[in-house]
This record gives structure tokens, C-alpha cells and sequence, in this order.
């Protein structure tokens, strides 16, 4: 049975007899604790064993007294109805992936998230019902989905609840992942063509994993031994946010900052890439951003002071227009190689516009990066780091915001570099293939350059989760201690907005007859709680 709609209204505080109104205090007055964690990681990867850890250590340590685990799979279940679910391990899944596609097909790309929304809606109704005041009352719940697989399930719910959602990229190495899911069991070739299509499907209502991950605000890697170092890394997550520890960043999240921060220099047409070129102790040697080269060392914008006017920038958004080279000599490439088959007599030359089209679109040929003008981060990384550092790069790590092209792999090969880690995915490179003797992605691989995901907090929340404001941690010059059960999350938020918006998702939902109108009748609730 349909859940129905919840009718939502925020509760008002009241104004208590004979104090004077104070504005300020009336708006604080509506904060909450409460928590929305969107989960998101590769099949394969071990998302229910975080989610279970988040919900335990929310309600043992933190004092959360709800704690909803919402999987988007169960919702699929619901709303799939007389689809047959295989019992085998690789057939179920196929299912729930196709159910899912069909879902989003027929209800838009963000649907899974909104019913989520709806859940949380009722659980928020079903509290007030309970209440015993019309004061509003910080209750000390989380949501927790398990878990989003396109970029627009994460659009609604940012949408919705702003700074309240935390999404948080769990993964595992690619041969951890395997192993997981030849346990369930499954054959190889079946594994595989999950991974692929999990990965990202090619159209807008399908998985788009490896986009949507890369957008998280905390990257967890579950592929330990024992249960207690990913209870170790959801709990520092779990301070993080809820600013209960004096926590600073590791050597790693001070590497990928700089590294994302020199992104920003970037006036490259296609890209900003950012990297941060480290010691092997972890000590940062040089940033490096992709852009143009000048005459004399080093790139074009780099100084400003030098060219205020920007008369002499010679990159590409300043030359003939904007013109993005890379792009022009593709397409001449095509052009070429399609006059000689239409000179040869293979393609009539009424043909010729649609093959340089077909080439451009389809062909290896649209993913050459050959053509560019512009130096790329690491490359720029590197040539400072050597020029600044001399021995102290061979051995060292490399951070990058995007995985390395085959072109910068022989450079990161040459340099000495031990290790390099990344947050977005990029198709396009061949560096595994091209060295294949000398990088590889099997972590545990000591005689070559291991690539491997970037674990910890994203560069996009670095500022927000570890700079702290004037006299927070201490007071009369001790140190605040805060109550783990007393913590607040470190982002003020108010629960006004909140009820509004989700009420227009829940609209939404009614309309489509995904859910029905709210009757006296008490709806089902799905979501596991404890």
C-alpha cells in the first residue's frame, strides 16, 4: 500500500508571557540537529555496512533517537509492482537496475529521491502527531539514504535540504569490489557487466555513478580487514560535521585542497584540473593547474601584475574569438581523413558533413586531447615541484582533482612519483594501458605508480569543516568540551524551509499517484528504523 501524504506544518515556538521580543532569539529558536546522509558508491562496495555503522554511532554516542535507513532499492521494490524480483544474485540486481532505469523514465531522473523526501515528510508528521506542545522542539533524528545512483536524486535532495545533507562516496578497490560480489555468488563475466553498467549507462534515466560519486562531501574507503578502521573513519565523519572533536586535516586532505584550489587559476575552455605535488612524507612541494605556457617559464595569468590589462594573454579564450584548438584540430582531422574516402570513392560526398559528424561523435578520435595548447596540471605540477624541490619529488605522491591522461602517465612515470590519487574518474586515459608495466590500480602493487581514489573530506568542504569561528574552542582560556550527546551540526540550520519544501515534493508525488492523500488511516512505514 501507498504511503500517504503527510499534511506538513512547521511547529511555531511560542513567545513566553512578559519577555521582551527578541528577533534573534526567536530564529534560533527554530534550529535543529536534524540530519539528512545521502549515500553513493560503486556496486560492490560494502554502502550497507556505513549505513548500519552511521545509524549505530549516531544513536549510541551522539544521542540521535531516530534514525531511518531509507534504501532507494526497497523503494524500487514498492513501486515496481507485479515485477517479478529473481532470487539468483546477478538476476536480482540486473532487475533492480532495469526497475530503476524504468522508474526514472517514467517519472523523471530525480524520482527515487523524491519518494525518499516523502518518507522523511511522514516521519517528521508522525513526530509532530506525537508531540505534546506546538513548541518546536530540536529533535535529534537522521535520515540516512542508501543509496543515490544519479546525479539528480542528489540534485532533489540538495535542493531540498541545503547544508542538512551530507553525501558521503563510500568505495572499495576495483578488486576488493570483485571479491564481494563473487561471495554473493556471481560469475566473472557477469560481475564485470554490472561494474560497467553501474559505472554509467548511457542515457540520462540510467546509473551515472562515476559522475554523481565524485560530487561527494566526504570519501570513505571500506576495503579493511576488520570492521573497527571503518567504524574508525565513519566516526571522525561523524565529528566532523557534528563539531563535537578538534579534528585537523591530514596530510592527504591538506594535498587535494591545494590541489582543487589551484584548479581555480585555470582559464582552460574544456577543464579545470588542479594538482599538488607532495614528498613521501607528505609534505606539499607544488600546486599545478592546467593552462597555456609563455615564453620565458611558467604560464599565462599566473602573475597578473605582469599583464593587468590582459592585452598579452595569448590563451585560447583571449585568441580568434575563444577558440578551443584542441576542438578545431579534431575536426579538421575528421575533415581530412573523410575527404580522402569520399576522394577514394569508399563515401559519396553527400555523405561527407554526416561521417565528420559520426567520427567527432562516436570515434576514438573525439578523445584526443593531443591538440591542446594548454600544459596539464600534473605536468605543471611536476616542472615546479622539480625546480623547487630537485630529489625530494622522486618518491613522492601526486594529488589531481581528475585521474591522469596517458600523456601526463609517462611524465608522472619519469619523475620518480610513487603514488597518485584522484577524485573524478576520466575515461579518455590509457595510462594503464599504455604502461601497464609501470602504473597500475592494484593497491598492493610496490613496483609500480599505484593510482588510487582519493579517501577523506572533499576539497569543496574543506574550509567548512575544519576552519573554526572566533572563541569556539575555548572559553575563560580553557578548551569548550562538548557532550558527544549535546553535539550540533557545525552548519546552522532552521527548520522553517524545510517542511515547505518537502511539502512540494510531496505534491508532486500525489499528483503522479506515486503516494495517496493523507486519510486517518495510519500508512505503512518502510524505512528500517531502530
Amino acid at each position: 500500500m501507498a504511503e500517504s501524504a503527510p499534511r506538513i506544518n512547521a511547529a511555531v515556538p511560542e513567545k513566553k508571557s512578559g519577555s521582551v521580543f527578541n528577533t534573534r532569539e526567536e530564529i534560533d529558536s527554530t534550529k535543529t540537529s536534524e540530519l539528512v546522509l545521502a549515500l553513493c558508491g560503486p556496486i560492490g562496495s560494502d554502502i550497507h555496512t556505513v549505513a548500519k555503522k552511521l545509524q549505530d554511532l549516531l544513536k549510541r554516542d551522539f544521542g540521535y533517537e531516530y534514525c531511518q535507513i531509507i534504501r532507494l532499492s526497497e523503494i524500487i521494490r514498492e513501486h515496481s509492482k507485479g515485477a517479478v524480483i529473481p532470487a539468483t544474485e546477478y538476476e536480482k540486481l540486473k532487475t533492480l537496475i532495469e526497475l530503476g532505469d524504468d522508474l526514472r523514465g517514467k517519472h523523471g531522473n530525480g524520482i527515487l529521491a523524491e519518494i525518499a523526501v516523502g518518507k522523511i515528510a511522514f516521519a517528521r508528521r508522525q513526530a509532530e502527531r506525537k508531540a505534546t506542545t506546538t513548541v518546536h522542539q530540536d529533535r535529534r533524528v537522521c535520515h540516512i539514504i542508501d543509496s543515490i545512483k544519479n546525479q539528480e536524486e542528489l540534485d532533489i535532495l540538495r535542493a531540498v535540504y541545503g547544508d542538512m545533507v551530507y553525501f558521503v562516496g563510500v568505495f572499495a578497490s576495483l578488486e576488493v569490489r570483485v571479491k564481494h560480489l563473487e561471495k554473493r555468488p556471481m560469475k566473472t563475466d557477469k560481475i564485470w557487466e554490472l561494474i560497467d553498467r553501474d559505472s554509467g549507462e548511457e542515457f540520462s534515466n540510467g546509473q551515472t555513478v562515476r559522475n554523481t560519486f565524485p560530487q561527494a562531501d566526504f570519501f570513505l574507503r571500506t576495503e579493511f580487514d576488520n570492521d573497527a578502521e571503518v567504524e574508525s573513519k565513519v566516526e571522525r565523519f561523524l565529528h566532523l560535521i557534528l563539531n563535537s572533536r578538534v579534528l585537523t586535516p591530514s596530510f592527504a586532505e591538506q594535498a587535494m585542497y591545494a590541489a582543487a584550489s589551484a584548479a581555480g587559476n585555470s582559464a582552460c575552455l574544456s577543464r579545470q584540473v588542479g594538482a599538488a605535488l607532495t614528498d613521501a612524507s607528505g609534505e606539499i612541494i607544488s600546486i599545478g593547474w592546467n593552462d597555456v605556457p609563455k615564453f620565458g617559464g611558467g604560464l599565462y595569468g599566473a602573475s597578473p601584475s605582469d599583464d593587468p590589462t590582459g592585452r598579452n594573454d595569448q590563451r585560447c579564450w583571449n585568441r580568434e574569438g575563444g577558440l578551443c584548438y584542441n576542438d578545431q584540430y579534431k575536426r579538421l582531422t575528421a575533415e581530412s581523413l573523410v575527404a580522402e574516402l569520399v576522394k577514394g570513392k569508399f563515401i559519396d560526398s553527400t555523405k561527407a558533413g554526416e561521417a565528420v559528424n559520426c567520427i567527432l561523435r562516436d570515434s576514438q578520435l573525439k578523445d584526443l586531447i593531443e591538440f591542446s595548447r594548454s600544459v596539464h596540471a600534473e605536468m605543471h605540477a611536476i616542472i615546479v615541484g622539480c625546480k623547487l624541490g630537485g630529489n625530494r619529488v622522486a618518491g613522492g605522491k601526486l594529488f589531481t582533482t581528475t585521474y591522469p591522461c596517458h600523456s601526463c602517465a609517462r611524465h608522472i612515470v619519469d619523475a620518480g612519483i610513487s603514488e597518485v590519487y584522484y577524485i573524478e574518474p576520466y575515461r579518455k586515459s590509457l595510462a594503464t594501458k599504455l604502461h601497464d608495466d609501470s602504473i597500475t590500480e592494484n593497491e598492493k602493487d610496490e613496483a609500480r605508480v599505484v593510482l588510487r581514489p582519493y579517501d577523506g573530506v572533499a576539497p569543496s568542504k574543506y574550509l567548512k569543516l575544519f576552519r573554526m569561528t572566533p572563541d569556539s574552542r575555548k572559553t575563560d582560556g580553557k578548551m569548550i568540551r562538548i557532550e558527544f550527546r549535546e553535539a550540533s551540526p557545525r552548519f546552522e540550520k532552521r527548520l522553517e524551509a524545510f517542511p515547505k519544501l518537502e511539502a512540494m515534493i510531496v505534491e508532486g508525488l500525489v499528483r503522479r499517484k506515486l503516494i495517496a492523500e493523507e486519510t486517518d488511516a495510519q500508512p505503512k512505514q518502510e524505512a528500517q528504523t531502530t
